[in-house]
């Protein structure tokens, strides 16, 4: 028995004698091959290649129980924006999730989670009072703030901001104001005219002057009154045409950010 084992053996090593190359290079072919094997085992472990699992929706839930659900799925999970604040969703709420849900991914895969910020920004109201009406609007909504809207009342100076309150009260420049505030601008639409008769008639003529041309001045008067009203009012009406233009160029803008944000996400998908 041992004889025959002596031969095998010895008959190997004359073949590799005579062949080292040929021996070599199996010997290489078929180490190639186990390490090959290793790797691709090391692969679908690492890649949870085959393990898919199905996302789950966790948008309109408070952070916590989108967090619990996440982790009881095996699947991680991160933040990718908690800044901006949304009236239309509940502070601290997941307002978005990247992947999709109900779409199926490996586990290794991280879930993006939007979350609505805690509370609005809150921002120094800054002074306006005596500013032309449309640059305090523009001023406000540069800086952040949403809700903005401006009334008109009589006055002797059209167009400038006489008066800003916040949510019904009056707030002084400095005062720190949620940028979701209600403020409201208060303009003077130059309607009032600060004319007499005085200002009309020369002092010293009236008393040298007769009843008819008292009446006449005094017609001149109320003529002039008419006329300074119809300007302050066809300014008003002017003023208010290009409000609306400015409020339909901010919704166009509104909508083609919401829109391009739309196509953004559907590209990351």
């Amino acid at each position: 028995m041992s004889n025959n084992k002596e031969k095998n053996t010895g008959g190997f090593d004359r073949f590799r004698d005579r062949h080292p190359i040929l021996v070599n290079s199996v010997l290489m072919a078929l180490a190639l091959v186990a390490l090959g094997y290793i790797a691709l085992l090391f692969i679908d472990v690492f890649t949870s290649h085959g393990q898919q699992v199905q996302v789950p929706d966790v948008r309109n839930m408070p952070l916590e129980k989108a967090i619990e659900i996440l982790d009881d799925a095996g699947l991680r999970w991160e933040i990718s924006d908690s800044t901006t604040f949304y009236e239309n969703y509940k502070p601290g709420s997941v307002i978005d999730q990247d992947p999709k849900a109900k779409s199926y991914i490996k586990k290794i895969r991280i879930i993006y989670l939007s979350v609505n910020a805690m509370h609005a920004p809150i921002i120094p109201l800054p002074k306006l009072v005596e500013l032309p009406g449309r640059q305090g609007m523009a001023t406000l909504k540069a800086m952040g703030f949403k809700n903005v809207k401006m009334d008109s009342v009589p006055s002797e100076m059209g167009g400038l901001i006489l008066q800003v309150s916040v949510d019904g009260h009056n707030v002084a420049p400095g005062t720190p104001v949620s940028v979701n505030s209600q403020i409201k601008i208060t303009v003077g639409d130059g309607s009032i005219v600060d004319l007499n008769p005085e200002q009309v008639l020369d002092p010293a003529l009236m008393d040298s002057i007769d009843e008819a041309n008292y009446k006449d001045a005094q017609e001149t008067y109320e003529q002039e009154m008419k006329e300074a009203q119809a300007r302050a009012e066809q300014e008003r009406k002017a003023q208010s045409s290009e409000e609306k233009k400015d409020k339909d160029k901010d919704k166009k803008k509104d909508k083609d950010k919401d829109k391009k944000k739309e196509q953004d996400k559907g590209k990351k998908n």
